[in-house]
């Protein structure tokens, strides 16, 4: 469970959807935080540290055997508290005895509060949404977001359940997250799609434009720390495959990479020329990676002896690479975020 979690697990309890099996539990984590929780003077600006306190000490009772709970008799005072917080607390409850994390229904569901606003789309076109940020959202069939009306000055958060396109207008003081399934996304200023398959099991995020980071939603900020669980950064024209059932992210190229070069309003030029003239396999390969901002590598550096005549301007990146190996006598396959050509290359 992370903070994230841990704050939809307090809305849970407010809007009354816990069970009669989870408020017995009220008892022993009421006796964890004891008087230590003045809630009846707490200020709004006090209730950021107090969570901070309160996920703390159910962390750490997690590694601690449960003790049974002590009866007593609940005062008003007690009630009242144990009511403000008991959703907080029966969640860390639920999740480090029973080890149960949340599906990616009961996520959406519980996401946003009375400030968020939900759109979907069930027809069978793509309905576009625009934020009060500038930022663009497509929402594919099927899909559905939740939004606040207004960001806060630190972050903008939004909920999503299904395919999505974004395109998320700039803003380095305000970080954008996506919270998808059992994914978070967090870029500052970029263009990405999120597809989940029917199952859920099998995420797919590509980048479009800009820097992604993406990572599983329970990882804790000490999690994140650790570079082997940091989950992955993704550039232009890749793309991860999250599988669910292990965890596991694995990054390749998306299916048809687009060319991530400016072009001239007026002309069209990019800057970079596709036609080729007897020009040596080296030159070829420098403007496509680019002309797409891919890296692609040989495996015999003899390749890069032979010479290549061609105009590459209307096809898409793997098939200009097809018309490349072609004349050459090689192949490529793609190896993770990189191209990889093989052959016997010229003397």
């Amino acid at each position: 469970m992370d903070r994230h979690q841990f704050r939809l697990f307090l809305k849970r309890y407010a809007e009354n959807k816990c069970t009669p099996e989870e408020i017995v539990l009220i008892d022993h984590w009421y006796e964890l935080i004891g008087d230590d929780v003045a809630l009846s003077s707490m200020q709004e600006n006090e209730w950021a540290h107090t969570e901070e306190r309160l996920w703390q000490k159910i962390s750490a009772s997690a590694l601690q055997p449960a003790a049974p709970a002590k009866r007593f008799r609940m005062t008003p005072l007690r009630w009242a508290a144990a009511a403000a917080i008991s959703g907080v607390i029966i969640a860390g409850a639920l999740f480090f005895s029973h080890n149960r994390p949340m599906t990616a229904e009961q996520i959406y569901a519980a996401a946003g509060d009375t400030h968020f606003t939900e759109a979907t789309n069930n027809t069978a076109s793509s309905r576009r949404i625009r934020l009060e940020d500038g930022t663009v959202i497509i929402l594919y069939p099927g899909a559905a977001m939740k939004y606040p009306q207004h960001f806060n000055t630190t972050r903008r958060e939004v909920y999503l359940k299904g395919k999505a396109m974004f395109d998320v207008e700039k803003d380095a003081n305000r970080p954008f997250y996506v919270y998808s399934a059992h994914l978070v996304t967090h870029v500052l200023g970029t263009s990405f799609t999120i597809d989940p398959d029917k199952d859920g099991g099998q995420i797919q995020v590509s980048v479009h434009n800009g820097r992604v980071e993406i990572y599983e939603q329970h990882t804790s900020v000490a999690v994140k720390q650790n570079a082997g669980n940091s989950g992955v950064i993704l550039t232009p024209n890749q793309r991860v495959i999250y599988r669910q059932s292990e965890s596991s992210f694995e990054t390749t190229l998306v299916e048809a990479p687009e060319p991530v070069v400016t072009q001239n309003n007026e002309t069209g030029d990019t800057g970079i020329s596709l036609q080729f003239s007897d020009d040596p396999i080296s030159m070829v390969i420098n403007a496509l990676e680019k002309y797409y901002g891919v890296e692609i590598v040989v495996d015999n550096e003899n390749l890069y002896n032979c010479p290549f005549t061609g105009a590459l301007t209307q096809q898409g990146l793997y098939e200009k690479l097809a018309v490349v190996c072609q004349s050459v006598g090689a192949s490529y396959e793609i190896k993770g975020t990189r191209i990889l050509i093989r052959g016997k290359g010229c003397n």
